[in-house]
């Protein structure tokens, strides 16, 4: 399953320069799994011209736009009305590499741990360029 740029934007909250996944390529909502692809440009948001790339920090927010898109395409997948979330804390963020540079592509992927009421933890991977580079903990508070 492949969701481009365009359909995507139908299921996150993110616009304009704030909108930064290019697309999904593998999705099980129901499961819980989801994949993402970020090509890096100058038209990247955290972009910075003396370094011709992005800090590892971005990645952050690719993440988090990964996991909002899951919780996007499982709402709609099961009839219910998207819902706002909000991160309630990050763990065990970790990098290999200091800049993504322009041309690069990014990866995330994201798996649900747990979940208890409103509240889910995410397990994140990432790889640039097919290598794997980072890794982390997304716990998201969804509003209901």
């Amino acid at each position: 399953m492949t969701i481009e740029h365009e359909e995507l934007a139908t299921l996150v909250p993110h616009s304009g320069k704030m909108f930064i996944i290019d697309r999904i390529t593998e999705a099980q909502a129901n499961d819980w799994i989801i994949e993402s692809e970020t090509k890096i440009t100058p038209d990247f948001m955290f972009y910075e011209k003396s370094a011709d790339g992005v800090p590892n920090y971005a990645c952050f927010e690719i993440i988090a736009q990964t996991v909002s898109a899951l919780t996007g395409l499982y709402a709609r997948e099961n009839n219910l009305p998207p819902n706002m979330g909000f991160i309630l804390s990050v763990s065990n963020l970790s990098f290999d590499f200091d800049i993504i540079k322009n041309g690069q592509t990014v990866r995330a992927k994201a798996v649900r741990e747990s979940a208890m009421d409103n509240v889910y933890s995410f397990s994140a991977k990432l790889w640039v360029d097919g290598n794997p580079c980072g890794k982390g903990k997304l716990t998201v508070m969804e509003i209901l």
